[in-house]
């Protein structure tokens, strides 16, 4: 029996798209697995009262929030026809501003420390927001223009 080893495919498997896919459903399953930790962390939160419970009450609503600030915009890299910037602008601006103002209000931003501490951590929320956004529209958009090839290849065959 002879058998060939190709680094690109395994069984007929491209290797690249089990790669994407792994990531995406890691990502996802963090998601899920931080929702669920934030939605009993809330639980207790409300068992136990005080300014504990209070707090991770807080961080559970934030988390819901923030999330759905940069998730439903996230649906405009589906479209084709806007530029790049214009759609990097419309998926990032509403969840940076929701985060930014909810970090305020509950003391991720460490305005005790002064100026210097502020800027420090608005710039690096800036900077990790830019660099995960980037990674998402890359996916996102590589989803849609395979999609958009099957639709061109199911519209030739007809």
């Amino acid at each position: 029996m002879t058998t060939t080893t190709n680094n690109s495919t395994n069984n007929g498997t491209n290797t690249a798209v089990v790669g994407k896919a792994m990531a995406k459903y890691t990502a996802v399953g963090i998601g899920i697995a931080a929702f669920i930790a934030m939605t009993f962390a809330a639980i207790t939160g409300l068992i136990i009262g005080g300014e504990t419970g209070a707090l991770l009450v807080k961080q559970f609503v934030a988390m819901l929030v923030i999330g759905v600030a940069y998730g439903a915009p996230a649906v405009v890299w589906l479209s084709d026809r806007l530029a790049k910037w214009a759609q990097m602008l419309i998926a990032l601006a509403p969840g940076t501003v929701v985060y930014m103002l909810i970090a305020w209000w509950i003391g991720w931003i460490p305005r005790q420390y002064g100026l210097w501490a502020v800027v420090s951590v608005v710039v690096f929320i800036l900077v990790f927001t830019a660099i995960i956004s980037a990674i998402c529209g890359v996916v996102f958009r590589s989803d849609v223009r395979r999609m958009n090839a099957q639709l061109k290849r199911r519209r030739s065959r007809q």
